[in-house]
């Protein structure tokens, strides 16, 4: 047991606890049994005084010449008192005592002495054995007082020797702790932060048989098995150390290469000084790139072979598989391809015969991969600009149909009106009309050729959308003497390029309409966005919509209608309160239903 104490830190902590717990519960007990034993002594004290008060009362009342029955009344409450169960459960607690004992001579007295007088009459015989009952009674409260006081003292007495165990067994677990916790821990983290800092000599010099002796044990031996790894690493350390410094250097290369071919044209001379560059930095590498575009009509194979005029001299055949540097010893071969598409090969081999180590294959693989990657990204500008001069080309067929087709469209049928008129010799005031029509529509023809122009040079700063709608509000502020407020919210993503011109259009034709048509003074234009949708609001307060619109003068409401619906968005043209009209434009724009069809996903 004590050998086991002795090798096991928890068993002695717990050993303490134990043993304070079961002081703790001694004590707390002890105090609960005196407490209760204890609970009937007051009541008896309390009782026994009140004897004292009744015998005063009974000897007033006979000197006060009291009648019978009173005097009868206030024996037979004495009599009571003294027999009461608050005495008599006190008493049965210490039936040998002195307690009983005076007890005893009480009752006695009172038997023999004073009730016999009572009952006699004799009431000069009560008078005189009275204060011998009374001396008799604090004789007897004494000795309760000292009984209830012995208790306590027994109370104290375990309580104090419970508090001084405790105290020391706390000065003992205080020693315990210092000397075999607190010092072996102090040792141990010094010993630790000393081969921290590369002092691997530390070792911990505390020996014992428990939890932390094993511990020390233990890092004595970690500390010896590192302190041999570490002498052996260092050599394999110092071996790698040029290796990877040449690998580095080629990761550097490939990097720096990668940026550059993202940005700019790739041509045969970029390529061949990457594979130099990349030859430089690990010793012995030969490289050679062939580059095909097979033909699938024909089978064939158009080449270009990159790197040596001798390489260039070999790969003049048109075929790949029948090269006679596939022949060469240890060659390994790189396919160059990107989304399954195959584009060439990158051959490399080491002068001096071995084979690539696993870093230098994949550094090869990468470079392959680079090369792959630059070509299509390459014919991806070249698509991309392709995409760009369609979509331009059509959104300006586009913009044409909406506005200047429809409007010679519209003057058209005039002119055919204009002309059944003249034939059927109509009058001159139906020709005028017709005749007004015309020269308006074809004054909003060319207004709207030269918004066309306008549109066609417009152009989305690298700012933004929110600069753009800036520099319009200036624009026709200067142009309708208006007051134009504008709130719009940066956005933190980019919109299509059609989106911005569509947005930008219809600002422009609703910012039109106030300077021509609303007769206003103040303009609100504010562009706000939220998870799902961009919002474009344009008010003023101006005369407002007509229950009768023109459709010469209003015929931009259509053209804002159809451009929201390019945008698959909603364009709402109402009211504003408390007079003028309101513009408001919501659509998804491309950029958040992509983002919301991939959470979705």
């Amino acid at each position: 047991m004590l050998r086991w104490l002795r090798s096991s830190l928890p068993a002695r902590a717990g050993l303490a606890v134990a043993l304070i717990a079961l002081l703790a519960f001694t004590s707390a007990l002890s105090a609960g049994v005196i407490a209760w034993l204890s609970e009937d002594d007051a009541a008896a004290i309390n009782t026994a005084g009140s004897l004292r008060m009744a015998t005063y009362r009974l000897t007033w009342k006979l000197e006060a010449q009291a009648d019978t029955p009173r005097i009868n009344e206030l024996r037979d409450n004495l009599e009571q008192r003294l027999h009461s169960s608050d005495l008599t459960q006190v008493l049965e607690s210490n039936p040998q005592g002195p307690l009983h004992s005076s007890y005893l001579t009480l009752t006695s007295r009172w038997k023999n002495e004073l009730k016999p007088a009572l009952i006699s009459r004799d009431y000069s015989l009560f008078k005189k054995n009275a204060d011998n009952f009374v001396e008799q009674l604090d004789t007897f409260v004494l000795l309760l007082q000292r009984h209830s006081e012995r208790k306590q003292s027994w109370q104290q007495a375990i309580q104090g020797a419970a508090l001084l165990i405790t105290v020391v067994i706390l000065l003992v677990g205080m020693f315990e702790l210092q000397s075999n916790v607190i010092a072996p821990l102090q040792e141990l983290v010094s010993a630790a932060e000393r081969f921290r800092r590369g002092d691997h000599s530390a070792r911990v010099e505390f020996l014992s048989d428990d939890e932390l002796g094993q511990m020390a044990r233990s890092f004595n031996a970690m500390a010896a098995t590192i302190e041999e790894s570490h002498r052996t690493l260092e050599s394999r350390v110092a071996a790698k150390t040029a290796y990877l410094e040449s690998a580095n250097n080629a990761l550097a290369l490939l990097y720096r290469s990668s940026r550059s071919l993202a940005s700019e044209q790739v041509n045969a001379a970029r390529l061949d000084q990457l594979l130099s560059d990349f030859q430089s930095r690990l010793p012995g590498l030969s490289l050679s790139l062939c580059l095909h575009n097979p033909v699938q009509d024909s089978g064939t194979q158009v080449l270009i072979a990159l790197h040596g005029s001798r390489v260039r001299d070999i790969c003049t055949s048109n075929d790949c598989h029948g090269c006679e540097r596939k022949q060469t010893p240890n060659l390994r071969t790189f396919a160059i391809a990107n989304q399954g598409r195959e584009l060439g090969e990158l051959r490399a081999r080491f002068t001096d015969g071995h084979a690539p180590l696993p870093l230098e294959h994949e550094l090869i693989q990468a470079l392959a991969d680079l090369v792959g990657t630059a070509l299509s990204l390459e014919k991806q500008r070249e698509q991309d600009h392709r995409l760009l001069l369609l979509e331009e080309r059509t959104i300006i067929a586009r913009e044409l149909h909406d506005s200047l087709a429809q409007a010679l469209s519209y003057m058209k049928l005039q002119v055919s009106r204009l002309q059944a008129l003249i034939k059927r010799d109509s009058p001159q005031e139906d020709i005028a009309e017709v005749s007004d029509d015309i020269r308006d529509g074809l004054n909003s023809a060319y207004r709207q050729l030269r918004e066309l122009l306008t549109t066609f040079r417009l152009q989305v700063p690298s700012s933004g959308l929110a600069q753009a709608l800036q520099e319009t509000a200036e624009e026709f502020a200067e142009r309708g003497a208006l007051a134009i407020h504008l709130e719009a919210q940066p956005l933190p993503f980019s919109l299509a390029a059609n989106e911005q011109i569509h947005v930008l259009q219809i600002t422009r034709e609703a910012l039109s309409n106030c300077v021509r048509h609303a007769q206003a003074d103040e303009v609100w234009v504010s562009l706000s966005h939220d998870t799902h949708s961009l919002t474009l609001r344009i008010a003023d307060n101006g005369v407002g919509l007509s229950k009768d619109v023109d459709q010469r003068l209003h015929h931009g409401l259509h053209i804002m209608q159809e451009r929201a619906r390019s945008l698959r968005g909603e364009l709402h043209i109402g009211p504003h309160q408390p007079r003028g009209t309101l513009v408001e434009l919501r659509f998804s724009p491309d950029f958040l239903q992509t983002a919301t069809e991939e959470s979705v996903a």
